[in-house]
C-alpha cells in the first residue's frame, strides 16, 4: 500500500498498519498497529522468522496460543482479535533476523492496552497499598476462574504477564501471553518434552519445577507468588540464581510477610502462605476459592487508607515517593503528549517507533488508504 508521496507503511497481512515495535521476546515481536478494516489500534503478535527453524515448536505454540486464548472472554483477560498468517517483519538495525523472510509466519492480533505492566507498576511505587493488593488479586482469581473453566491452565502467571488499563477510574489488570497454556486433558507430549520447564523460575509452582506440565493449582501457586512480591517487595524465595530459588521453594517454606512488610494484616498472610504450599492438595483448590479467602482476609483485616485514584497511573506523582523516583521510572500513557519522553521509555522498554525507520518502514497518520 502506497502512501501518497510514494512512500510506503510497513503493513502486516494487508490489514494491519505498525505504528511501533513495542516488545521483542525470544519466539515473538509485538507492533501496535492500526487495524485498516476498524481504525481502532490493535497489538499484533508475529513470530520472528529466527523461532521458525527452531523445528515448528514455535509456530505450534504461537496457534495454541491463539486457540486457547481466543476462547477466553472475559474484561480481565486481553482479547484476541484475529488469527492468521503475515510476511515476516525485519524492524531498525537493532533486530538481526537472517532467515527466509519469504515464508509467511502466524500472527495473534489483539486489543492494545494503553498502560504499565504489573511489574512497571512495582518497579515504579515498590510494595503496593493493601486495597490494591485485594482488588487485583481477586480480579486476576476471577480471570483465571473463566480460564480454568473452559479447560485453560496459563502456566506463566507473573507480573510481566499482566497489563494496567491506562484508567484514573479504576486499577483493572489483563491477564495476557497465553503462549504457553494448555488445554487440561489435551495432548502436550509433542509440544512439552518430558521433564522439561516450562515457565519464569520465579513464579514457578513446586510440580512445574520438577517438570510436570501444571494444572490449575500452578496458576494458583503463581498468582500467591505474585501477590507476595507485590505486597513486600520481594520474592519468597531468593537465590543467586532464578533456578536456585525455584529449587529451593522445594525445601523451605516462605518468609512470612511481616518479616518484610510489619503491616500486613494477618488475614492477609494466611491466604498469601495457603496459596504458597509445596503440596498441591493443601492449596486452594480452585480460582473461585481464592478469591473467597481474599474477600474473608479484607473483611477480616484493619480498614486501610483509600490510596489517591489514579495514583496507578504511569504519569502520576505518588505524594509519598521522591519526584526524582518518579521521574526516573514513570512513563507517560500518551507518549503524543509527552515527547520529551518518548526516546527515554523507548530505551527502557524496547518500545521503537517506526516513523524514525528507514522511508519504507515511514508511518503515514495524514492520509486515509484506498478502499
Amino acid at each position: 500500500m502506497k502512501a501518497p508521496d510514494g512512500q510506503t507503511s510497513m503493513m502486516m497481512a494487508e490489514r494491519y498498519r505498525a505504528l511501533a515495535r513495542v516488545g521483542v521476546g525470544g519466539t515473538a515481536v509485538v507492533f501496535r498497529c492500526r487495524d485498516l478494516h476498524t481504525q481502532r489500534i490493535v497489538a499484533v503478535k508475529a513470530l520472528k522468522p529466527s523461532a521458525t527453524n527452531a523445528t515448528d515448536e514455535a509456530a505450534s505454540r504461537f496457534r495454541r496460543e491463539a486457540r486457547l486464548a481466543g476462547r477466553l472472554s472475559h474484561p480481565n483477560i486481553v482479547r484476541v482479535l484475529d488469527y492468521g498468517y503475515t510476511m515476516p517483519v525485519t524492524v531498525g538495525s537493532q533486530t538481526h533476523w537472517t532467515d527466509d523472510h519469504d515464508k509467511p509466519v502466524p500472527y495473534l492480533a489483539m486489543e492494545y492496552i494503553y498502560g504499565p505492566t504489573l511489574k512497571d507498576l512495582l518497579k515504579r511505587v515498590g510494595p503496593l497499598p493493601l486495597d490494591w493488593i485485594w482488588s487485583l488479586g481477586e480480579q486476576l482469581c476471577s480471570a483465571l476462574a473463566v480460564a480454568h473453566s473452559v479447560g485453560v491452565v496459563h502456566r506463566d502467571v507473573k507480573p510481566q504477564n499482566v497489563m494496567l488499563v491506562d484508567s484514573p477510574l479504576e486499577l483493572l489488570p489483563k491477564l495476557a501471553d497465553f503462549g504457553i497454556a494448555r488445554q487440561i486433558g489435551g495432548d502436550i507430549t509433542a509440544l512439552t518434552a518430558t521433564g522439561q520447564v516450562i515457565g519464569t523460575p520465579d513464579y514457578l509452582s513446586p510440580e512445574q519445577v520438577l517438570g510436570e506440565p501444571g494444572g490449575p493449582s500452578s496458576d494458583l501457586y503463581s498468582l500467591g507468588v505474585v501477590l507476595y512480591e507485590l505486597i513486600t517487595g520481594r520474592l519468597p524465595f531468593e537465590a543467586e540464581t532464578p533456578l536456585a530459588a525455584a529449587s529451593k521453594r522445594m525445601m523451605v517454606d516462605p518468609p512470612p510477610l511481616t518479616a518484610f512488610r510489619r503491616d500486613t494484616p494477618s488475614a492477609l498472610q494466611e491466604i498469601i502462605l495457603v496459596a504458597l504450599q509445596r503440596e498441591m492438595s493443601e492449596r486452594f483448590q480452585s480460582a473461585s476459592e481464592f478469591a473467597d479467602a481474599l474477600r474473608w482476609s479484607r473483611a477480616h483485616s484493619p480498614a486501610q487508607p483509600q490510596p489517591e485514584r489514579g495514583s496507578w497511573l504511569p504519569g502520576h506523582t505518588d505524594p509519598r515517593q521522591a519526584s526524582s523516583t518518579a521521574e526516573r521510572s514513570g512513563a507517560p500513557a500518551d507518549e503524543a503528549a509527552h515527547p520529551a519522553n518518548a526516546a527515554k521509555r523507548a530505551e527502557s522498554d524496547g518500545e521503537l517507533d517506526l516513523s524514525e525507520q528507514s522511508t519504507i518502514l515511514r508511518v503515514r497518520n495524514d492520509w486515509t488508504p484506498d478502499d
